[in-house]
């Protein structure tokens, strides 16, 4: 038992001892702080897509509720997919990539959050160490892969760029913040 128990106990750089977490409950909690994130940043943008109804990169398309989500295949799969109104498969797909993206990259940034502050990190600052891993996300994911593969940036310019900013500051805050909660816990 003894060996077991020690097995679980790692140094830190302080000299002082912390409890390790497996990767499995890392997995667990960033699946479930990256989709609560995404859902966050999703309804985001889906109320500033409704609020600016600003001209999109497509002629004809302004920015909509549903111009966020659409965007999303229509990335992989062309301007066919991207819409101004309701599409089922349109909606449907575009909400199953983010979702799975969301976890993980939730998982990834958990993993880091916990690196970098230990396995049971105060809420205030896991948000501070969610937010710069939501806004690294926004220029590696979108500025630096998304908008260089798409020939007409259906993505970025589904809502007002600015907003792509704030949207990535909420996903990276909303992780760290259930990923603090959870990871406090005795069980999760």
């Amino acid at each position: 038992m003894e060996a077991h128990a020690s097995h679980h106990i790692q140094a830190n750089a302080a000299g002082g001892t912390r409890s390790q977490v497996d990767g499995a409950r890392i997995a667990k909690i960033g699946a479930i702080a990256g989709l609560t994130a995404g859902m966050m940043m999703a309804m985001w943008q889906m109320v500033v897509g409704a609020i600016a109804q600003e001209p999109t990169a497509v002629p004809g398309i302004d920015s909509s509720f549903w111009t966020a989500i659409t965007s999303i295949p229509s990335v992989l799969f062309g301007t066919q997919w991207f819409h101004g109104s309701f599409e089922f498969w349109a909606v449907a797909l575009g909400l199953m990539g983010h979702m799975m993206n969301s976890m993980a990259l939730g998982i990834m940034g958990v993993a880091i959050s916990i690196r970098l502050l230990g396995p049971r990190p105060n809420i205030a600052s896991a948000m501070a160490v969610g937010m710069m891993f939501g806004l690294v996300l926004e220029v590696v994911v979108v500025n630096l892969i998304v908008n260089q593969i798409q020939d007409v940036n259906t993505l970025y310019t589904s809502t007002p760029e600015w907003s792509w900013w704030v949207a990535h500051g909420i996903f990276g805050a909303t992780l760290g913040m259930v990923a603090a909660t959870l990871l406090r816990r005795r069980s999760t």
